[in-house]
């Protein structure tokens, strides 16, 4: 971990070198508020959109309300931005097996499922940032990693959920319930033996992925600046490879650095880069990280209604 934040630092050092402040400050501070609202909406969607494809991905026989599933959500999107990897993804396990009350399996499996359909989307957008970007030979090849990986991953998943062991705990062992753990889990995973549902899934993730791009893109129209059409895919694109494990709370450091170096390819100088960076995690991290707490402070104030209207009865003797 310290190492981790070493590499997190150097790399945000490395963006600052050289680097007037006073005019990078200059530059973050005439930001359109318009453009930034517009941004923080976009990024805001993304959490209905996520929710609704987590409760796409859920078994058919569990019944949920949105809502339940809602608040899970934005727990684990609050808690994975806030802790390191993985922290963030146990801490949306717990909240939606125990939030929505599905199970531990269960959610374990839409959360594998939602990684599958995310991993799918990241990999379009880096198609299509490989089909109109001119990327350095060294992205062109950490695209192709990073495909490979993912198909990897795919072909696991699909293995499980079509050859289902049917495998019960033999002698407590082990070995056996680890075997049952996997029988119990690829069991849930109706969404890739029905082609209609895997592709609505897809397609949220997609939309996920489409909305974040307009996140990126109104920041970048707020500071007025002259880029390339192809920049929002581009810094998407980048921010998927750079980000794929959040091995810092909220990326800082990891995401400032990659937009920066993105933004300095398009052509930027290094005070409208680091600026434009800093802008856009900021509209980023306002309603990943807010939600989760303003969903947190409703549902407490909930209960402490509920309980106060609570009618107590003396025992009658």
């Amino acid at each position: 971990m310290i190492l981790v934040w070493v590499f997190a630092a150097g790399l945000f050092y490395l963006c600052l070198q050289s680097i007037d402040l006073d005019q990078a400050w200059s530059e973050f501070s005439r930001a359109d508020p318009f453009w930034l609202l517009l941004a923080v909406f976009f990024n805001a969607s993304i959490l209905g959109v996520w929710a609704w494809l987590w409760y796409l991905l859920l078994p058919r026989k569990s019944s949920v309300s949105f809502a339940r599933i809602f608040q899970a959500n934005s727990f684990m999107s609050t808690s994975c931005n806030t802790i390191p990897f993985p922290g963030g993804h146990a801490v949306g396990v717990m909240a939606l097996a125990r939030r929505a009350k599905v199970g531990h399996t269960v959610a374990l499996s839409v959360l594998a499922l939602d990684q599958l359909m995310e991993g799918f989307a990241k990999i379009f957008v880096l198609t299509l940032v490989a089909i109109f970007v001119p990327l350095p030979d060294r992205m062109g090849q950490g695209i192709l990693v990073f495909v490979v990986a993912i198909c990897l991953f795919a072909s696991i998943m699909f293995y499980f959920a079509h050859k289902k062991p049917g495998v019960r705990e033999e002698n407590g062992s082990l070995t056996g319930k680890v075997k049952a753990f996997v029988s119990r889990w690829s069991a849930h995973m109706d969404v890739l033996r029905d082609i209609r549902t895997f592709s609505s899934g897809l397609s949220l993730a997609l939309l996920m992925m489409f909305a974040q791009t307009l996140g990126i893109w109104a920041v970048q129209k707020s500071l007025g600046l002259d880029l390339p059409w192809w920049s929002p895919i581009l810094a998407m694109g980048a921010l998927n490879l750079a980000t794929v494990l959040p091995i810092t709370p909220g990326n800082f450091g990891v995401y400032e650095g990659t937009a920066f170096l993105v933004y300095q390819f398009c052509g930027l100088g290094p005070e409208s880069a680091l600026s434009l960076a800093l802008l856009q995690h900021l509209c980023f991290l306002i309603p990943m990280v807010g939600t989760g707490y303003l969903v947190l402070l409703f549902v407490s104030s909930i209960q402490k209604r509920s309980l106060s209207k609570e009618e107590w009865v003396v025992d009658e003797t």
